[in-house]
């Protein structure tokens, strides 16, 4: 039974792999000329927002910050938290670096969002949508110690275990991410697309690679393609 519970898994991973979405996420009740138009309707960020931000980086004056509010409601709904109770600001890097790249502050409910980010990931909402869940996950994921208790393939198994236990609180975010996603109303195509774009794909020319923190993209990406194959077997079996 495991041996073929296994095998729907290979099987429910490599679905999502080759699948292509043709239309992105539609926002509820806004018009077909997409929400990049609503950009620009946002007050501008205030740089007085309580939480330390890395000095490599320093605050950006940036409309864009109102689209960036309102992929964010609906996930923040979905994790059980008030929208309004979080801010999400943008910033660039100090030294001319240009990368795909977000930090939280979780205590002061603070968001960061490099301006590379938004340019990059303004025309892809999902992908925009997973960063943005990535960063909320940090607030209420699973023990990462318990990842590897799951039910897994061997491949599966043999890229978590290269991993240190700070690596794979990545993980265990980018999990928690997908499931907020779900419940946001994401379907679990547009998840894995959205992280093979950022991790793997078009993206990954300027996400930040592997550190002694962050596993390799591709590494992160092809584990959130086997957590979701395993998700979207047990939407199936319901």
């Amino acid at each position: 039974m495991k041996t073929f519970l296994r095998l729907l898994s290979v099987l429910a991973a490599a679905y999502l792999s080759f699948f292509r979405l043709s239309d992105r996420h539609p926002p509820p009740n806004v018009p077909a000329r997409g929400i990049s138009a609503y950009a620009a309707v946002s007050d501008l960020a205030s740089t007085s927002s309580g939480c330390a931000l890395d000095p490599n980086f320093e605050p950006v004056f940036h409309t864009a910050r109102g689209q960036v509010q309102w992929v964010f409601h609906d996930l923040a709904l979905a994790a059980g938290n008030d929208p309004d109770s979080y801010s999400i600001e943008l910033m660039q890097d100090r030294r001319g670096y240009r990368a795909i790249n977000a930090m939280t502050c979780t205590a002061s409910r603070v968001i960061w969002l490099s301006v590379t980010a938004w340019d990059r990931l303004s025309d892809n909402e999902p992908a925009l949508a997973l960063l943005l869940a990535h960063e909320l996950a940090h607030a209420d994921h699973r023990n990462p110690a318990l990842l590897k208790n799951d039910p897994m393939t061997d491949a599966e198994r043999h890229l978590l275990g290269q991993l240190t236990l700070r690596q794979l609180e990545e993980i265990a975010a980018d999990h928690r991410a997908a499931d907020l996603m779900v419940l946001a109303g994401y379907s679990i195509a547009e998840i894995n697309q959205a992280s093979r774009f950022i991790l793997a794909d078009g993206g990954a020319l300027a996400f930040s690679g592997a550190t002694q923190t962050h596993p390799a993209g591709r590494d992160r990406a092809n584990l959130m393609t086997f957590y979701l194959g395993r998700k979207m077997l047990t939407q199936f079996s319901r």
